[in-house]
């Protein structure tokens, strides 16, 4: 169990670490796509990003042997 713990605290430092690489990538495709319809759900890849992440861990940890 102690090894889920230690393995899902280290997913979680290296999914935030990459956290800004997520947000330029979404900032970039919303400056080039600006005025398009999708701009708005483009915005929100950062916070499903985070939310994936967390999710992942979640089960990683939760899930038997």
């Amino acid at each position: 169990m102690v090894n889920k713990l230690i393995g899902g605290l280290i997913a979680i430092v290296i999914g935030l670490a990459l956290l800004p690489v997520v947000a330029d990538f979404a900032d970039g495709v919303a400056t080039t796509y600006a005025g398009e319809n999708f701009v708005a759900l483009v915005e929100l890849l950062p916070i499903l990003y985070v939310i994936i992440l967390f999710a992942g861990v979640v089960g990683f940890i939760a899930t038997r042997k």
